[in-house]
């Protein structure tokens, strides 16, 4: 019994001495950061990442994660600190984007030289849901059908409405939005000659629309 209190007292006081060691009161080996903010702009396939530190200690480098259920994280970029300093400091970078989802995580996470992580931000940016909206004349018959295409976050039913410069709707159509590339045709044989804003909505209110110009002899 001796025994295994002498042991235990050997352990602990093993261990006191090494985290004294390591905390010896030289504020030079210490790990701290004073953040100020992390931003992100979002752009067509494209995210800005924009953050700001005031005086770093010790630090190694950051890391971006992306999550669409603010649970799951994966790894968008890693950008190297400054290590120590004591002067403001902007971090910039700028990263492909494919949207997976209505609103999207970014995560900022600060790694230091001892190997410790600490998110130091996160934030959460919403998509549009209709994008990439085009209109192509179908080869041979430019005059009386045209290609509508466009790409959708979501899975939904909606309206495509074609009106004509005086606000008038010349046509209109029932359609089940698909979760990404959509496309259909529409027949403008018996649009005049002129400007047209062709519209796509879904059932959510979301919407995206793009002007058509017919041209008759």
């Amino acid at each position: 019994m001796a025994f295994k209190i002498v042991l235990i007292f050997i352990l602990v006081h093993c261990r006191f001495l090494n985290a004294a060691t390591v905390n010896d009161g030289d504020s030079s080996q210490l790990s701290s950061i004073s953040f100020l903010g992390f931003h992100a702009t979002a752009a067509t396939k494209i995210i800005h990442f924009k953050w700001e530190v005031e005086k770093e200690n010790k630090g190694d480098y950051f890391l971006i994660e992306k999550s669409i259920d603010d649970v799951n994280w994966k790894k968008v970029t890693q950008v190297k600190s400054l290590e120590n300093h004591n002067e403001r400091h902007t971090y910039t970078i700028s990263e492909i984007n494919f949207a997976e989802g209505a609103a999207e995580y970014f995560r900022i996470i600060r790694v230091d030289k001892y190997g410790e992580k600490e998110e130091l931000d996160k934030i959460e940016i919403n998509q549009p849901i209709l994008t990439n909206m085009l209109l192509l004349p179908v080869k041979g018959k430019a005059n009386k059908l045209m290609t509508l295409s466009y790409d959708s976050l979501i899975c939904s039913d909606g309206k495509i409405t074609v009106q004509n410069k005086e606000g008038e709707i010349v046509q209109e159509k029932l359609v089940h939005l698909s979760e990404g590339y959509n496309r259909i045709t529409l027949n403008i044989k018996s649009f005049e000659g002129g400007h047209y804003l062709v519209l796509i909505k879904d059932e959510f209110e979301n919407k995206v629309s793009k002007t058509l110009t017919v041209y008759r002899k």
